[in-house]
């Protein structure tokens, strides 16, 4: 029987030994990489799924809006194939390449909420509720119970 050190001397003397004789396959994906990382230039992927965090990126949008494109028929963004436990929800990559020009076209046109304008008596409210104590210091305690 070997004992540990002697395993783990093998098994480093293997892996040197890979090392050296895919050298240079090994240095010129480097080199392809770091090229890629520079210039931006995507780099293909070769996974059957994409996730939604994926999805922003392509698309240059937040979450919220993601959420709200996928939920409206009129985008057309397809369907969901599963989901982990986690919560991740994975989606075809495929057919996300293919919807991703429109989801570019569209995205550009969407509208975007008017801002909440406070006047009046509305606005007097949220001032005094600012500046009173007491009922800031109840929600504080609220929040520290949840």
């Amino acid at each position: 029987m070997t004992t540990p050190e002697e395993r783990k001397e093998k098994q480093r003397l293997r892996m040197l030994e890979y090392y050296h004789k895919n050298k240079k396959y090994i240095n010129e994906r480097v080199r392809a990489k770091q090229r890629a990382k520079k210039l931006n230039i995507v780099v293909t992927v070769s996974q059957n799924n994409i996730t939604k965090k994926e999805i922003m990126k392509l698309i240059g949008v937040t979450a919220l809006v993601l959420d709200r494109i996928s939920k409206e028929p009129k985008y057309c963004m397809p369907k969901h194939i599963a989901t982990y436990i986690d919560g991740t929800v994975l989606y075809n990559r495929d057919e996300i390449m293919e919807w991703l020009p429109y989801a570019r076209e569209s995205c550009a046109f969407m509208k975007k909420p008017k801002p909440i304008k406070l006047t009046g008596m509305a606005a007097q409210i949220v001032e005094f509720m600012r500046k009173n104590k007491e009922i800031e210091l109840y929600c504080n305690e609220l929040r520290r119970k949840l």
